[in-house]
């Protein structure tokens, strides 16, 4: 905040204060040598990856051990109402959408899915669904905001503000066929709907006035990718930006777009 507002010695200051608490930090809970954190908890990984603690050198290394860990505790979700917000951003970033679908649709362990198993038609208060506690709760209702960003699609880009630079990338993930999300910001609605149709995927696409958007399509052949029945690679308003990945990113402007994606 100092920063931002032109304070350069405060910032200095922060700054400094900030990479001193960092280090005594890693030191004081993570081990150089299995490259884990305190007791290598869910929340004891992704905390520290969330916040930018972990050293860029070791990042790759400490994300794996973390999806490792998980795998090997056959997807059962451990993480509390604290840190369970932080594993979920963590994993997205690591592209690791399917496996938070496959963690939060086990039946047979404290989670969503177990909630479901339950009877629940609202969240409850404790993974377990227990009936002495409250079971109208937000308290875990953290991954709402992976359905936006996720299976839903609707990111900012980094860097951006009030969304005038919109990422749409959907994830689809596990058995899911279809989803439809919109997301109102300061210049408007934000839409991205996308159903599966044999062996296609339709997209629907809305981008407020003002406001421009990059597409990552989940298909790294341009000539399977339509929009209007046009390919996008003939479009004057759809620009390819880069297939990596296994995606086609595009650059659009403000407007309405209908995607057709052709799947192998």
């Amino acid at each position: 905040m100092a920063e931002l507002i032109g304070e350069k010695e405060d910032s200095g200051k922060y700054g400094k204060m900030a990479e001193e608490i960092r280090k005594a930090f890693n030191s004081k809970f993570f081990n150089p040598v299995t490259k884990t954190y305190s007791t290598g908890s869910q929340t004891a990984f992704a905390m520290p990856l969330f916040f930018g603690m972990v050293d860029d050198s070791i990042k790759s290394d400490v994300v794996n051990n973390l999806i490792k860990s998980i795998n090997n505790n056959d997807k059962a979700l451990t993480a509390g109402d604290i840190g369970y917000r932080y594993l979920l951003r963590t994993l997205e970033e690591a592209g690791q959408s399917q496996l938070i679908f496959d963690m939060n649709s086990k039946t047979d362990v404290p989670g969503y899915g177990y909630q479901l198993s339950k009877g629940a038609t609202s969240l409850t208060e404790s993974w377990a669904a227990l009936k002495y506690v409250s079971n109208d709760h937000m308290m875990l209702g953290h991954l709402m905001e992976w359905f936006y960003s996720g299976p839903g699609g609707i990111r900012q880009v980094t860097g951006s503000s009030s969304y005038s630079k919109v990422m749409i990338k959907p994830e689809l993930v596990g058995d899911l066929t279809w989803a439809e999300t919109t997301y109102n910001t300061i210049h408007g609605e934000i839409t991205c709907n996308w159903k599966k149709e044999k062996n296609n995927i339709l997209m629907n696409i809305k981008i407020p006035v003002n406001c421009t958007a990059i597409i990552s399509i989940p298909q790294t052949d341009p000539d399977k990718i339509f929009e209007n029945e046009m390919l996008i690679k003939q479009s004057k308003v759809v620009k390819i930006i880069e297939v990596s990945a296994g995606r086609t990113q595009c650059g659009i402007p403000s407007g309405e777009y209908n995607f057709r994606v052709t799947m192998p």
